[in-house]
């Protein structure tokens, strides 16, 4: 064997030829220059925004920045929370006279928020894990629900004026600063066990949530309240950590090998529906769903497995349809719909996470690359968490690393 590797002629460099072929060395120049930007990103624009603009306020630091979920809001804004030492809660303006992030505060040392969802008045409930086995609910009260609610007798038109409307950004060379409403710490709803999601009812007066290592189905008040067990995924805890809601109010998620289950709130009854996530063969046990989003206009869902699988829910039908594989990686972290492609990123821990398309016009799946953002600042995403699309169709993704950012991804026309 080592001698056959001896006597291998191994190919050499155009460049070391006696006699160089022209055409020969103008290809190797055009596959080095292809080569060093074929890993990343080359459609679309993205660009990245630190996580607090150091005019208005002190931006969240190294180790407390990993960004653990996003929330598109009414407002046009998207919320964040973080994990670390300090768990953050901040919310990006995409304004043109804002685009930045503002951070909100810290809402609990050594902690990950996990998921954050909006009521129907506009208020964001947060779902807390701290150490230990400790989790607890936060609310949030956007400057325009404040405002609502404030009562404005025996109030000065000084006093009256200075309130803010909004969640926003001030520029101003005088006083740069920006307005948050405000967060309250609520109850602890799951003694003794992490929150693994948790989703709202159409109403908003209810939240189900999802147990960690349980895999219990909970349901409790958004004031934090005792929670009513509604039913188990898996007695031997092989289930799927992410829950989705269609715009009727059923939930979805997966038990053992990925076999989908639906939540009717109007009866607390968990159902079977027969059918299990696209798994690589073999691998059956293992398989679990990372990542859900809906498409509002048809009803229908695209989902991402453990195993890096992209796949269409079709819940009029019952069926799901398998897209692929986009990456030879596995863990699909998150999924955004844009206009008529589906977006997701796939990677796996301490890897590098690929943006991968789906064309739901042409049913062409693609791996897009790494993300690199050369503006506001040079940076390389390597892990993320989490996925959301704006009101435009922009789509934000929530790095989770030591020193994260928000990239922002501005799809092709």
């Amino acid at each position: 064997m080592l001698n056959d590797l001896k006597e291998k002629k191994w190919p050499a460099s155009p460049l070391k030829a006696k006699n160089i072929d022209p055409e020969q060395l103008k290809q190797f120049l055009r596959i080095r220059a292809d080569y060093e930007k074929s890993a990343f990103v080359t459609e679309g624009h993205l660009e990245v925004r630190a996580l607090g603009a150091k005019e208005f306020t002190k931006p969240i630091p190294p180790g407390e920045c990993g960004i653990s979920t996003l929330l598109k809001h009414s407002n046009g804004h998207i919320y964040g929370g973080t994990c670390g030492r300090n768990a953050h809660l901040f919310f990006y303006n995409p304004a043109p006279d804002g685009d930045a992030v503002a951070d909100i505060g810290a809402v609990a040392a050594n902690a990950s928020i996990v998921k954050l969802a909006e009521l129907p008045d506009g208020r964001i409930i947060g779902a807390v894990n701290e150490g230990g086995k400790q989790s607890f609910l936060l609310s949030y009260k956007p400057c325009e629900v404040l405002l609502r609610e404030k009562d404005f007798k025996d109030m000065g038109v000084r006093e009256i004026f200075d309130l803010p409307a909004e969640d926003q950004l001030f520029f101003s060379t005088i006083d740069p600063c920006h307005s948050a409403g405000e967060t309250e710490r609520l109850g602890n709803p799951l003694p003794n066990e992490h929150i693994a999601d948790m989703v709202t009812d159409k109403s908003g007066t209810r939240l189900f949530i999802l147990g960690n290592s349980s895999g219990i189905i909970y349901e409790c008040a958004p004031d934090g309240g005792h929670a009513r067990k509604i039913g188990s995924l898996d007695a031997n805890g092989n289930f799927s950590g992410k829950l989705v809601c269609d715009a009727d109010g059923m939930v979805y998620g997966a038990g053992l090998y990925g076999e989908l289950f639906r939540l009717n709130p109007e009866n607390n009854t968990l159902s079977s529906l027969g059918i299990a996530a696209p798994s690589l063969k073999g691998r059956e046990l293992y398989n679990k769903v990372t990542a859900w989003a809906l498409d509002g206009s048809s009803g229908v869902f695209y989902g991402g497995t453990l195993d890096g699988i992209i796949f269409q829910f079709i819940p009029q039908e019952n069926r799901i349809v398998c897209l692929g594989k986009p990456s030879d990686q596995g863990n699909v972290r998150g999924i955004a719909l844009s206009g008529r492609k589906v977006y997701s990123l796939v990677g796996e821990k301490g890897a590098c996470c690929h943006l991968t398309c789906y064309d739901t016009s042409s049913r062409e799946l693609r791996d897009l690359g790494c993300l690199l953002a050369r503006s506001e600042r040079p940076w390389n995403g390597y892990e993320f968490s989490s996925m959301a699309t704006g009101r435009d169709g922009t789509v934000f993704m929530g790095e989770n690393d030591r020193i994260s950012h928000l990239f922002i991804y501005f799809p092709p026309v």
